[in-house]
């Protein structure tokens, strides 16, 4: 979803070209960047409302590698180039060059629909053995109470120098220094 819907930026648009000041002026009564008003303004004046329209567009290989070449051939700006294009963002221009000069501008193969795959089944809680007698537990539930009962414990040791330390924060506190 776009920050500002197409009616705002038309609004804009209008504005700038209406009342004749410059682009920081209009921008900021509106309380916006003037570059993006401004990418706004050239793309309307090249492609109309169209331009308005929401990006978001997957482009081919093919198509990069044209508009670069255009680019090249007819020295434009990466501004202008979006433009031209109706690209909304120059620095989708700016990076299909790089990609270029990286040697990575090779046609990506088809997006293929993620696999969604069932949510492993969580682990079986064990038996609650706290109320059971000691004596008719197994070694291994014998072991996790152990565990739990150590893990208590900790706690509650981890509880009490929390407190202690409270304290003496307290009186450090009352007494003048």
């Amino acid at each position: 979803m776009s920050k500002y819907s197409k009616q705002f930026k038309l609004s804009a648009i209008q504005a700038f070209l209406d009342r004749g000041y410059g682009f920081r002026h209009i921008a900021a009564q509106l309380q916006m960047d003037p570059t993006l008003l401004r990418r706004w303004v050239v793309a309307y004046r090249t492609h109309g409302e169209a331009s308005l329209e929401k990006a978001g567009r997957h482009y081919s290989a093919e198509f990069k590698l044209s508009v670069l070449h255009h680019k090249w051939r007819e020295d434009l700006s990466l501004r202008a180039t979006a433009a031209l294009y109706n690209l909304g963002n120059s620095t989708l221009v700016r990076s299909w060059e790089e990609q270029y000069y990286s040697g990575g501008h090779q046609p990506r193969p088809p997006r293929r629909k993620p696999v969604i795959t069932a949510m492993p089944k969580a682990p079986r809680k064990p038996a609650d053995t706290s109320s059971m007698p000691i004596e008719k537990l197994t070694r291994a539930q014998l072991l996790t109470r152990l565990a739990q009962l150590e893990a208590e414990n900790a706690y509650l040791k981890k509880l009490e120098e929390l407190d202690e330390e409270k304290a003496r924060k307290k009186i450090a506190k009352k007494k003048p220094g």
